[in-house]
C-alpha cells in the first residue's frame, strides 16, 4: 500500500506525465475538402441503411444470435465502423485516406448487396486476401482481421492447414480504413500452402488488455468458420517491433497454443525499456508489471520452440537478450538470430532462416500430450499450460509447476500453488482412480468431467482437481471446488484484479441518476466516465456501453463486469451493494481499513468480486488507470497505475479530474486488506 510520502511520485505516474520516453502521437490530420466529406457522410448513411436491411433479413431467416447471422453482420459492419471511426476522430493522417475511406464504404456496400440480392456470401476469394470480422466479447464492437489464403484453398477448403498468426508493428497512422484497404490488396503467394491471419488488435496497444483478447478471438473466429481447415496443432505466432513485444508475451503467457513463436525486436521488460521511469515504482505497481513483463514468464519457453530475432544494431535486440539471460541458468534452449549490421528491421537472410525454422516446427506440430511440463505464472489470468491448470496461492509471486506424466502416474512439484487441475491422458479415459505424486506425497485422485476452455476450441475432458488444504493435497469435484473458491472469496480466473483487468472481459458502465451526496465527487465521476468513453473509442477502437442506474436489470448485472459511477446517493446500484464492499462510505466520511477520509473531497476507486455473478467483478469510479499520454507513449506504459484500490483526494480546479492519490494498493488473495491497513 502507498501513502502520503510517495504522493508526488504517484501524481506523475497517474497522469502519465514526466515518464514518457518517446512520443508516438499521430501526425496532424490533413482535412479533406467539404465535398469529399459530404460524399463520405452520404456513403456512411447508405451503408448503414443497407446494413439495417441485411440485419432484418437475417433475423427473419436465421435469428439474431445464429452464428451465420453474426458472421455476415460482422463482415459488413467492419467497413461501416472503419469509415465512421476515421471520420469521428478526424484521422486523416495521409492525403489518400479520404479516397481509401470511400473505397472501404463501397466494399461494405458490395457485401450488403450480395446478401440482399442473392442471399449468398460472395466475398470469400478462391485465394489471396480477404478481410473478415467478429464481434468482440469485451465491448461488443466489430473488429477486423485479414486472412491470406493459399492458391488451392477453394479446391481443398477442408484440408488441414498450418495457420500463421502475424502481429503488426506500431504505426501512428494506422486506422481500420488503412488496415482494410491495404490488407485486401496483398497478392496471393503461390509458394505458400499455409494460411496467414493478420490481427488488427485495436491498433497500437502491444496486444495488451482488450488487444490481447482480440488476438485470441480472431483465431477462434477463423477456427469456428473453417473447423475442417483449422489445424490447432500447427498454429504459428510471429511479430516484429510492437508485434514482437506481443509475440513475446502471448507466446510465453499461452505456450500451449502455439507450435512455434518468433518474436522480432520489441520489449520484454518495463524497467530498462521506458526511459526516466522511477525505480522502484510503488510496490503495487511493481507487482502489476509482472502481468505483462514477458521476461518473468521466460521459463515457459520450455514448452514451445522460440525463434527470436533482433538486428545487431537495434537497441530492441535487448528484448531477446533479457529472455536469453533468464533461460541460460535454467538450461532451456532458445534460438536467437541476429541480423548482421542491421538496425530496426528484418535482415533478408535472417527472415529466411526464421521462416525455415518455423516451417520445421509446424511440420512437427505441437505435442499432443507432452510427457513433461514446466510452467510459471504470476496471475490467475494465465493459468494453463497443456494438460495443467493452476491457481496461485499468492498473486504476483512466482507460481511454478514441474510436472511429469510417466505413462502410469503424474509426478508434480509445486511452488506457490493452491489448486491443480490435471487434464487426463487418453490412457486414463476409463480409469476409476488416478495415481499422483504431488510434492513428494502420493495422492489417489478420482476423475471428473470438466469443460476444457483453455485451448482454441472448448470441449469436455476428463480431469482430476486437487486442492491444497492446510498443506495437504486432496482430490475434489470441480463444481465443489469452484463453489468453495467463491465462498472463501479467493482471487481466481477472471476475478483477481487489478482494476484494469476488468476490461479484458465483458463490461458495462452504470451511471447514477439520483442526488449525489457530494457534488465534487459527482463531478469527478462524470468526468472520469467521459474520459473513459473518449479514450476507449480513440485508443481501444470500440464503444463502452453506458446505461442509467434506473434502467438496470438482473440479466445485465449477471453477464458483465459492472463499472459503477457516482456515489451511493446518486447510483442506486452502488447503494444496493454498499454493505458488501471493503469500504465504509457515508455522506460524511470514507473508511478504508483503519483510515478515515472526508467524503466531501475524497473518492474511492476499486475493483471487487461482483455480488451479482460468480465470475465477474465490479469496479467503482474507474476505467483504465492509464490514459492518453500513455497510449501515445511507448506501449510499455500501459501498465496498471492504481492496483485493486485507491483513495483519491479531489482538488478544486477547472479540470474536475485533478486529484492526489492518497493511498493505493492490492488486496490479498482473499480480497482483504493487508494486516494493519
Amino acid at each position: 500500500m502507498t501513502k502520503w510520502p510517495q504522493l508526488i511520485v504517484l501524481l506523475a505516474i497517474l497522469s502519465g506525465s514526466g515518464i514518457v520516453a518517446q512520443s508516438f502521437a499521430p501526425p496532424k490530420p490533413q482535412l479533406p475538402d467539404e465535398k469529399v466529406l459530404e460524399k463520405i457522410k452520404q456513403g456512411l448513411a447508405t451503408l448503414e441503411n443497407k446494413f439495417g436491411q441485411v440485419t432484418k433479413r437475417l433475423v427473419k431467416t436465421h435469428g439474431l444470435t445464429h452464428p451465420y447471422t453474426q458472421m455476415v453482420l460482422a463482415d459488413i459492419a467492419i467497413y461501416h465502423k472503419a469509415a465512421r471511426w476515421i471520420t469521428d476522430h478526424q484521422e486523416w493522417y495521409r492525403p489518400e485516406y479520404p479516397q481509401w475511406t470511400l473505397e472501404v464504404i463501397e466494399r461494405g456496400m458490395e457485401r450488403a448487396d450480395s446478401i440482399l440480392t442473392t442471399g449468398q456470401v460472395s466475398w470469400l476469394p478462391q485465394s489471396g486476401a480477404v478481410c473478415l470480422g467478429y464481434r468482440s466479447s469485451v465491448d461488443s464492437s466489430w473488429q477486423p482481421y485479414a486472412v491470406f489464403l493459399p492458391l488451392d484453398f477453394a479446391q481443398n477448403p477442408d484440408k488441414k492447414r498450418r495457420l500463421d498468426v502475424i502481429l503488426h508493428g506500431r504505426d501512428t497512422t494506422l486506422t481500420e480504413v488503412k488496415f482494410l484497404y491495404q490488407q485486401e490488396r496483398v497478392k496471393a503467394d503461390k509458394n505458400k500452402d499455409c494460411i496467414e491471419l493478420h490481427v488488427y488488435g485495436r491498433g497500437n496497444n502491444a496486444y495488451r488488455w482488450a488487444g490481447e483478447i482480440d488476438v485470441l478471438e480472431a483465431v477462434s473466429n477463423w477456427a469456428e468458420r473453417f473447423p475442417d481447415a483449422f489445424d490447432s496443432d500447427r498454429v504459428v505466432l510471429r511479430g516484429f517491433s510492437m508485434g514482437g513485444a506481443g509475440a513475446w508475451h502471448l507466446g510465453l503467457h499461452y505456450p500451449h497454443l502455439w507450435c512455434s513463436v518468433s518474436p522480432g525486436a520489441g520489449f520484454t521488460t518495463t524497467h530498462g525499456y521506458v526511459k526516466n521511469l522511477a525505480s522502484p515504482l510503488p510496490d503495487y505497481q511493481e507487482a502489476c508489471l509482472k502481468i505483462y513483463d514477458a521476461v518473468e514468464y521466460a521459463e515457459n519457453a520450455y514448452n514451445v520452440p522460440i525463434v527470436a530475432y533482433g538486428g545487431e544494431l537495434d537497441p530492441q535486440l535487448q528484448a531477446a537478450r533479457n529472455i536469453e539471460a533468464r533461460l541460460k541458468p535454467l538450461r532451456i534452449p532458445m534460438t536467437l538470430i541476429v541480423g548482421p549490421k542491421t538496425e530496426h528491421r528484418y535482415h533478408p537472410d535472417s527472415l529466411k532462416q526464421i521462416l525455415e525454422l518455423q516451417s520445421q516446427h509446424a511440420g512437427k506440430g505441437r505435442p499432443k500430450y507432452p510427457e513433461r511440463l514446466r510452467f510459471v505464472t504470476y496471475h490467475t489470468h494465465y493459468n494453463r499450460c497443456y494438460w495443467l491448470g493452476v491457481l496461485p496461492e499468492k498473486l504476483y509471486s512466482p507460481c511454478r509447476v514441474e510436472a511429469h506424466w510417466t505413462g502410469k502416474q503424474y509426478e508434480v512439484r509445486t511452488e506457490n500453488v493452491s489448486v491443480l487441475v490435471i487434464y487426463l491422458a487418453d490412457e486414463l479415459r476409463q480409469a476409476k482412480t488416478v495415481h499422483c505424486v504431488i510434492d513428494g506425497r502420493p495422492v489417489e485422485a478420482f476423475p471428473d468431467i470438466v469443460m476444457d476452455i483453455g485451448d482454441w476450441l472448448a470441449r469436455p475432458r476428463g480431469a482430476v482437481c486437487l486442492n491444497k488444504v492446510r498443506g495437504q493435497w486432496r482430490s475434489e469435484y470441480f463444481v465443489g471446488l469452484t463453489q468453495e473458491l467463491q465462498r472463501s472469496m479467493r482471487k481466481r480466473d477472471r476475478v483477481a484484479g487489478p482494476i484494469d483487468d476488468a476490461f479484458r472481459g465483458p463490461f458495462l458502465c452504470v451511471v447514477g441518476t439520483g442526488a449525489a451526496w457530494n457534488a465534487r465527487v459527482n463531478e469527478y465521476a462524470q468526468a472520469d466516465l467521459e474520459r473513459f468513453r473518449r479514450e476507449w473509442s480513440k485508443y481501444m477502437r470500440g464503444e463502452i456501453t453506458v446505461i442509467k442506474d434506473t434502467e438496470v436489470y438482473s440479466e445485465l448485472l449477471a453477464n458483465a463486469n459492472v463499472v459503477l459511477y457516482g456515489d451511493p446517493g446518486s447510483n442506486r446500484v452502488l447503494a444496493s451493494i454498499l454493505d458488501r464492499l471493503p469500504v465504509k462510505w457515508t455522506k460524511d466520511y470514507l473508511r478504508l481499513g483503519t483510515r478515515r477520509y472526508s467524503a466531501a473531497e475524497h473518492v474511492p476507486v476499486l475493483c471487487y468480486p461482483s455480488p451479482f455473478a460468480a465470475n465477474r467483478m465490479i469496479v467503482v469510479n474507474s476505467g483504465h488507470t492509464f490514459h492518453a499520454a500513455d497510449f501515445e507513449g511507448t506501449n510499455a506504459l500501459l501498465f496498471p497505475r492504481l492496483g485493486d484500490y485507491a483513495v483519491l483526494r479531489l482538488k478544486e480546479a477547472k479540470d474536475p479530474l485533478v486529484c492526489d492519490v492518497v493511498e493505493a494498493g492490492l488486496f490479498d488473495s482473499h480480497w482483504q486488506l493487508s494486516s494493519g491497513e
